[in-house]
């Protein structure tokens, strides 16, 4: 696993830690739940949105590792 696919996998996992953390802040017991019930109901949508981004960029990211070692091996096994 290279050094980018590492660092999207650890945003990935700090942004699911934050929105963990903000669900426990303000449950719906909180009593200012009602007040902050939309802003937080929308940052946890973006926080959810950046995290499949993520994901797909390290779907991708590992993908196309996956490919350029292929091209690689492919390069190294032809006649010359």
């Amino acid at each position: 696993m290279d050094d980018d696919t590492q660092s999207l996998i650890a945003i990935k996992e700090e942004l699911e830690r934050i929105s963990s953390r903000l669900s426990k802040i303000f449950p719906q017991t909180h009593p200012q739940f009602d007040n902050v019930f939309e802003d937080l109901g929308a940052a946890g949508y973006y926080l959810r949105e950046a995290s499949y981004r993520l994901e797909s960029a390290l779907k991708t990211a590992q993908g196309d590792s996956a490919v350029s070692s292929d091209n690689l091996e492919f390069e190294e096994t032809q006649p010359e």
